[in-house]
């Protein structure tokens, strides 16, 4: 399967007390996102489960920008490889390296049918191959979208949720002269002879305004225990990255 979009890995500490991490990615940032809108990869998280001591959570949220209304009728798209990638053994690896997935979880969809959609999931378990080119694990199980379902001691959901991202893209667009309306000129430097006023890039406000509320995202959310993370007895930091594929990278 050809990478079509991916997230950098974030990086957890899994030493007491664990820390957590999230990423924001670029959105609609390329032709073929454009295309698969549901496999841009908006933002990923991980961090400690709220519930249940010693579980960690990880998130992959796709298709941003999901208007308000329509989230429950938006879908996975079924030509998509969706996956969870994670490295426990960089602090063992020479000073930067790239992660390497010792440990994947996938998903696909099928086609949306009646308003619902099947989601696949194959693994968790060590990936077949490493780096951009995949193909799936063994198939575990199947469930509906929007609902969640329990694999032992691991729980996953996927479905549509509110996007958690708070970005103020009106003040954005005021500060950085290739938007919007902000000035360029070098009376605008800091500490510039005369600089500082409007039309000056002022920062951003506080608390600003979320252009995010209202507006949906795909989530695959998957609770585990911190042990399914650290099998390779190199616990202590762990590396977590999302990719999006399909067959022929389009």
């Amino acid at each position: 399967m050809a990478t079509v979009a991916l997230a950098a890995a974030a990086v957890m500490y899994m030493n007491s007390p664990v820390h957590s991490a999230a990423l924001v990615v670029s959105r609609l940032d390329s032709p073929a996102l454009i295309t698969h809108p549901s496999a841009d990869i908006a933002d990923i998280y991980f961090f400690p489960s709220p519930v249940t001591a010693g579980d960690v959570v990880a998130v992959m949220d796709v298709y941003p920008g999901i208007p308000m209304g329509q989230g429950l009728t938006t879908f996975f798209d079924p030509t998509v490889l969706y996956q969870m990638k994670f490295d426990d053994r960089l602090a063992h690896q020479t000073s930067g390296a790239l992660p390497s997935e010792d440990f994947v979880i996938q998903f696909s969809a099928g086609v949306a049918a009646g308003g619902t959609q099947t989601i696949s999931l194959y693994g968790p378990g060590a990936p077949n191959q490493v780096g951009a080119n995949n193909t799936t694990l063994p198939l575990t199980t199947t469930w509906q979208i929007n609902q969640a379902t329990n694999i032992g001691t691991f729980k996953f959901f996927a479905g549509v949720r509110a996007d958690p991202f708070f970005f103020d893209t009106q003040q954005w667009n005021t500060m950085f002269p290739s938007y919007g309306t902000a000035s360029a000129a070098v009376s605008c430097l800091p500490g510039a002879f005369g600089g500082g006023g409007t039309p000056c890039p002022q920062g951003f406000n506080n608390p600003g305004t979320n252009s995010q509320s209202g507006t949906n995202v795909l989530s695959f959310v998957v609770e585990m225990p911190e042990t399914a993370l650290t099998q390779s007895g190199n616990g202590g930091m762990i590396a977590y990255w999302a990719t999006t594929s399909t067959a022929s990278g389009l």
